[in-house]
């Protein structure tokens, strides 16, 4: 398991610096701040009661946006700054295949970012139980779950981009238009396809808030962080198939995630196997 070494390796690194400290304070902040107005401060919800799955809705969306940005932070040089310092050669001049590298990368960096965000999830604990709120301890492991998913799914999209380059500087670049696209911009692709698909013409009911197709819906559901805020409210309510098409079921949103984790892991490797380093 030649693979583990360097997992071990890059975890045992990357457990020295001071990013990892950082992020965890950062996420233990934003933890304790967004459960702490979920508990303490009724204005913010509408929630009769509150209760562990009204948390963990409540929360979904900003520890989606936390994953994602720190993911980069985390990934972005894993295999691109090795191979622009030379160090990758190193690497490589032990029983180690390129495949190990990529895949040992991608484990370390995830268990890298697990800490920060495990740290928070226990930490809000404490909130949980001083604000009086309902809990449920299956609703809050299956949040952790699927979130450890997500931050394994971002890892390894970021890992795939370093990978497939041996600039640093084009790394992040890379990363930081896709972070901007899959997370700001986004709402385009769905919108501008309905737009071609209706004739060029201002598809009726866009601007009254009339349901879109499904079709589009699906697509406004692809990114990475939609995908695991439909897996979220899918596990929290025990309802993954939905109401409509089964490409817009939860579980079909868990398949997008591993896509996403998947297929740039996939390319960047083929990339870095032909590179010459």
């Amino acid at each position: 398991m030649s693979w583990a070494v360097v997992a071990r390796k890059d975890f045992n690194d990357a457990r020295r610096s001071r990013s990892l400290w950082a992020l965890s304070a950062t996420f233990l902040l934003l933890a304790l701040l967004f459960a702490g107005l979920y508990a303490f401060v009724p204005e913010v919800t509408a929630d009769e009661e509150v209760s562990t799955l009204g948390l963990m809705t409540f929360l979904s969306a900003p520890v989606a946006l936390f994953v994602a940005v720190a993911a980069l932070v985390v990934a972005y040089k894993s295999i691109a700054g090795e191979a622009e310092s030379g160090s990758g050669k190193l690497l490589l001049s032990l029983p180690h295949t390129r495949a190990d590298v990529v895949l040992g990368k991608v484990v370390g960096r995830s268990l890298v970012l697990t800490i920060p965000v495990l740290v928070g999830l226990v930490a809000m604990l404490a909130v949980v139980f001083v604000g009086d709120v309902s809990f449920s301890a299956v609703d809050y492991v299956l949040f952790g779950l699927v979130t450890m998913l997500f931050v394994l799914v971002y890892v390894a999209f970021y890992v795939g981009i370093s990978a497939s380059t041996t600039s640093t500087a084009r790394a992040a670049t890379l990363s930081v238009l896709a972070l901007v696209f899959l997370e700001f911009a986004w709402d385009i692709v769905p919108l501008g396809a309905w737009f071609v698909a209706n004739g060029f013409q201002v598809p009726p009911g866009l601007f009254s808030g009339a349901p879109m197709p499904d079709w589009v819906a699906f697509l406004a559901s692809m990114p990475p962080s939609s995908a695991y805020l439909n897996a979220v409210g899918g596990v929290l309510t025990g309802s993954m198939s939905g109401a409509g098409p089964w490409y817009l079921s939860q579980w079909a949103s868990l398949v997008v995630l591993g896509i996403w984790g998947i297929v740039p892991v996939v390319v960047g490797y083929l990339r870095y196997d032909r590179a010459d380093l």
